[in-house]
């Protein structure tokens, strides 16, 4: 139905007026072809006639007007509403004017029957679109009265007192105020069996394999729907149902082939009056499988009966012929391919979106006496579609993770996946231990097997997996959790690491604490620890600036992994001595301090003598003094120092204190 348009005042342009035509003879319905002819009642000017209108805009009216005012309109198989449009000017004003006119096909109502036993007929006039006559009137072609009536639905049954293979029946309807209708032809009807016999047209299987839809025709009345069962019979208590043709929904039982057949008696004092259809059996598609690439494998359920008796009485199936459905929405193409046997292998780009669907025709006999009539039914399965995230390929378990820099860590891997797919893509992921994965980076399959991560290392451990996209667009399985190893020391020289794999196929087996000469770089394993220590003490006293350590991770076949490097700054230690001896007994001849002087970057020592007289000042911290001035010893007593020292971050040390020459 179309929106009004114009023929809502609603919606006219600013300023227009009414219009006005009739239709000749005051015509509202008519059967088709109908020729309508218009006169204008409107007294205006440059009048057109749009027959089919359909709510255009008035900005479109000027391409479709028809100034002439005869016109055929026509019906095809359902009653057609025509909307004529009159527009034009009246006064210099834009004029509009609307009727509506219905055109039917024929003067031929919709309607069923079944017959039987060459005397009786079943006969129902449904409410139909197409059945909007006034009335209808039945000639029985009998000698009786035909019948007449005007509600719908409408169902009679008729017992003639002889019989005849076959009558000519008419029925028509009589509709008020309508033109070109007449009777339609009589009909002959076929008395024993005939008429609209119940048909299972499809059955169609559900995506989820427990419900189907039914589709069935037969005559305007309800008919019952059984489905069989497990012992092999269609009895009451397997009726799901009375329902008038058309669609429904149907509950399937799991893991079984369920079939159905349709049953009416238009006549319950004749049981010879059953009308039933051929039985329709449901199909399935159980896997999909992907043997290759470009292969798919689709394995389903045959049809129950393969050219044989179905279970129907006087109901053979004749034929059954299967063929798959193949749809590619990549390329928009559908085909159909024979199927023999239980499945059938199909050649696709695997980077298509492909979806199947088993048909299964079947062709069969319905026989009453020496009647036959065909059945033609189709069972459609459920639809398998590829998707290839349905397919993970296993993860990489070769690699190992482990820190370059205090800013920097290296994943290295070797794709030992066994996937025989092309890759596309491998990917990095983040793991910040919670179960939250972020996709952080990727590389191509032609480049090195190698992710190079910036992170600050020296604060916390970090955690990866790694994954791949394979050419088809599968996404793999994620490898195991890789954490770095985490190394961090205490006030007291204690070292403590994490003990996470490093690792994608190997627990740790042991570890080995490392110590960093601070002047070469050169690096010494100095404890080699068990997989469950997490904790160490560390001896720094040979070190002057800072003692360096690293932790190194050892796993199953020589595979390591290296922790962040951490510094412990050396404290600055000094001994002043109290006395010295200048007697060049080479005992004990020079004022010397001693300590770590490592981090020492600035010196001035000082000497004063009691009175506060400046004797030497010092800057080299490696000079020692030998109690003289000028070459001249100094006498026996006390004397005063003033050491001061810069150390390397900053820090300033100063010591005053008193010692004696003796």
């Amino acid at each position: 139905m179309y929106s009004q348009g114009l023929c809502d005042k609603n919606n006219w342009p600013a300023g227009a007026v009414d219009g006005g035509f009739k239709i000749d003879g005051d015509v509202s319905a008519g059967c088709s072809p109908l020729t309508v002819k218009l006169k204008d009642l409107s007294g205006g000017t440059d009048i057109r006639y749009d027959f089919y209108y359909n709510g255009k805009a008035f900005s479109a009216l000027d391409k479709v007007g028809n100034k002439d005012s005869v016109n055929a309109l026509f019906a095809n198989t359902n009653i057609e509403v025509y909307r004529i449009l009159q527009y034009g000017k009246k006064n210099g004003k834009d004029m509009f004017a609307c009727k509506t006119i219905s055109v039917r096909p024929n003067s031929k109502p919709v309607f069923s029957y079944n017959s039987c036993n060459s005397n009786f007929l079943n006969l129902i006039v449904p409410i139909n679109q197409a059945n909007n006559f006034d009335s209808y009137t039945i000639g029985w072609d009998d000698g009786t009265p035909p019948t007449v009536f005007n509600k719908l639905p409408y169902t009679i049954n008729k017992t003639f007192n002889t019989n005849r293979n076959n009558r000519s029946i008419l029925i028509w309807g009589n509709t008020t105020n309508s033109t070109n209708c007449y009777k339609p032809d009589s009909i002959i009807l076929e008395m024993n069996h005939g008429g609209n016999i119940p048909k299972i047209v499809k059955l169609e299987v559900e995506d989820n394999g427990m419900r189907g839809r039914l589709e069935f025709e037969g005559a305007y009345d309800k008919h019952s729907i059984y489905r069989i069962d497990k012992f092999g019979q269609y009895s009451i208590p397997n009726l799901i149902g009375s329902h008038e043709p058309g669609i429904l929904n149907v509950e399937l039982k799991e893991n079984e082939s369920n079939c159905f057949v349709v049953l009416r008696n238009p006549n319950a004092a004749y049981a010879t009056c059953n009308e039933i259809s051929g039985e329709v059996c449901s199909v399935k598609i159980d896997s999909l499988i992907y043997l290759n690439p470009n292969e798919n494998k689709i394995v389903f359920r045959e049809y129950t009966n393969t050219n044989d008796v179905t279970l129907v009485n006087n109901t053979k199936v004749i034929s059954i012929s299967n063929k798959l459905i193949v749809k590619n929405f990549s390329n928009g193409s559908t085909t159909k391919k024979d199927v023999y046997g239980k499945n059938i292998v199909d050649k696709q780009n695997c980077l298509d979106q492909v979806c199947y669907q088993l048909e299964t025709r079947i062709v069969g006999n319905w026989e009453s006496g020496t009647y036959n009539f065909p059945f033609f039914s189709t069972s459609l399965s459920n639809v398998k579609c590829t998707d290839r995230s349905s397919i993970p390929p296993p993860p990489i378990t070769n690699a190992r993770l482990s820190v370059v820099s205090n800013n920097t860590i290296e994943l290295l891997f070797g794709d030992n996946s066994g996937w025989l797919i092309e890759k596309d893509l491998y990917y990095l992921y983040k793991n910040d231990k919670s179960g939250h994965l972020q996709k952080v980076d990727s590389i191509p399959d032609s480049q090195n097997k190698r992710f190079k991560i910036e992170e600050n290392t020296y604060l916390n451990s970090h955690c990866f997996q790694i994954g791949y996209k394979d050419k088809c667009g599968s996404t793999s399985k994620l490898s195991e959790t890789m954490c770095t190893l985490h190394l961090q020391a205490s006030e007291n020289a204690e070292l403590n690491w994490t003990t996470n794999s490093p690792f994608g196929n190997s627990t740790i087996q042991s570890f080995e604490l490392i110590s960093i000469d601070e002047n070469t770089s050169a690096e010494f394993v100095e404890k080699v620890l068990g997989q469950n220590i997490n904790s160490s003490s560390v001896d720094i006293s040979n070190s002057e600036i800072e003692a360096k350590f690293k932790i190194r991770a050892l796993g199953n076949g020589n595979i390591s992994s290296i922790s962040n490097q951490i510094s412990i700054p050396i404290e600055a230690l000094f001994f002043i001595p109290d006395a010295f001896t200048p007697n060049e007994d080479n005992i004990n001849n020079l004022f010397e301090i001693k300590g770590r002087f490592g981090r020492v970057n600035n010196y001035n020592l000082t000497i004063y003598d009691r009175w506060g007289n400046r004797i030497v000042e010092i800057t080299d911290k490696t000079e020692s003094w030998d109690g003289k001035r000028h070459g001249t010893p100094l006498p026996f007593g006390s004397y005063l120092y003033d050491l001061k020292i810069g150390l390397n971050k900053g820090e300033t040390i100063r010591k005053i204190g008193k010692f004696e020459i003796l």
